[in-house]
């Protein structure tokens, strides 16, 4: 029983986020530049932990570094830490900024959150809760999974986890959007009376990064046709405004959410082509799991959801009269 006693007493934080960035990053290098310190001394610190424990923690191969059997399990106590001196951090924060009235709360959101309501929820915490800070990251769940597990974000709010939620953490849906198929007015398949499929993949398309939830999106609305999803022209962020601005002055194609096309659409600029009405994008809320939420972040997630209900309601509100609602996922 020493020996362990006398191995772990060299087992400090430095090492476990060590071993939590090079499972984040997936190499040493990566994790060494993420810790702001030298290749050479992570794979000294990580060694040396390695000979205090007898354990091998990663193996280093072609693929970059892994966890073994031993590093995956440590990593997991590691994360439990990081996420109760988190807890703690923020619990010990919270004391002092209501003693100071300022709080903190950050947490993520997706590209299309962002777009909707971003600029609307910052202005309405700025006017109404001015003691509140609000600090954000933009980017889909699984990009953001390791900050909001450790607490270092306090939600998130767009698509749900791939994989459903994980223990620990809660995901409730807030709305839906569906997505379209999309040219300029003056595209040649604009002006076709039917489009087939084959037509879509054949031509020229623009769209986001592979491995971002709107790509994974749309590529499944073509796989579940039995058709190979398109190969690009072009890869950008989602929702980057080069999307439309090369859309109007184009030939391409893309996939974009009816609610941020709207107008281009109403006004004649932007035409949208029969394909598939499954598309769509999900928005839910998913936060990890705290006994003692503060009041702060309470708030801000009601405010969440105000703005958009208060899209949906409005959205009620505009459509004419008869409208029979046949698409309740445009509501």
């Amino acid at each position: 029983m020493d020996k362990p006693r006398h191995a772990f007493r060299h087992l400090d934080l430095k090492h476990l986020r060590q071993l939590t960035e090079v499972a984040d990053k997936g190499s040493i290098r990566a994790a060494a530049e993420s810790l702001a310190i030298t290749q050479p001394a992570l794979s000294r610190s990580i060694r040396s932990i390695e000979n205090e424990l007898g354990l091998k923690l990663i193996e280093r191969g072609p693929r970059g570094a892994e966890l073994t059997p031993a590093g995956a399990r440590l990593l997991s106590y590691a994360r439990i830490i990081d996420a109760n001196l988190t807890s703690a951090e923020n619990e010990l924060r919270g004391l002092r900024d209501r003693s100071s009235r300022t709080e903190q709360i950050a947490f993520g959101m997706s590209w299309l959150t962002e777009q909707l309501i971003g600029a609307q929820l910052i202005g309405r915490v700025l006017r109404e809760r001015p003691g509140v800070r609000l600090t954000t990251q933009v980017g889909d769940y699984e990009s953001l999974a390791p900050r909001i597990a450790s607490g270092r974000l306090d939600f998130f709010v767009g698509p749900p986890p791939i994989g459903g939620a994980r223990p620990g953490i809660t995901t409730q849906p807030l709305t839906q959007f569906p997505a379209t198929v999309l040219v300029r007015a003056e595209h040649p398949l604009a002006r076709q009376k039917e489009v087939a499929p084959h037509d879509l993949v054949a031509a020229h398309w623009i769209l986001p990064v592979a491995g971002t939830i709107p790509r994974i999106t749309y590529d499944n609305s073509f796989l579940r046709r039995g058709i190979a999803p398109p190969e690009p022209m072009f890869e950008v962020q989602p929702l980057s405004p080069v999307i439309r601005q090369l859309l109007r002055e184009s030939d391409l194609v893309t996939i974009l959410p009816v609610v941020v096309v709207e107008d281009d659409v109403a006004a004649g600029v932007l035409k949208t082509l029969p394909f598939d009405d499954e598309i769509a994008f999900h928005i839910h809320l998913t936060q990890r799991q705290v006994r003692y939420p503060s009041a702060a972040r309470d708030y801000v997630i009601d405010e969440v959801k105000k703005l958009f209900a208060e899209r949906a309601r409005r959205k009620a509100e505009a459509r004419p009269r008869g409208w029979t609602g046949t698409d309740s996922r445009r509501g």
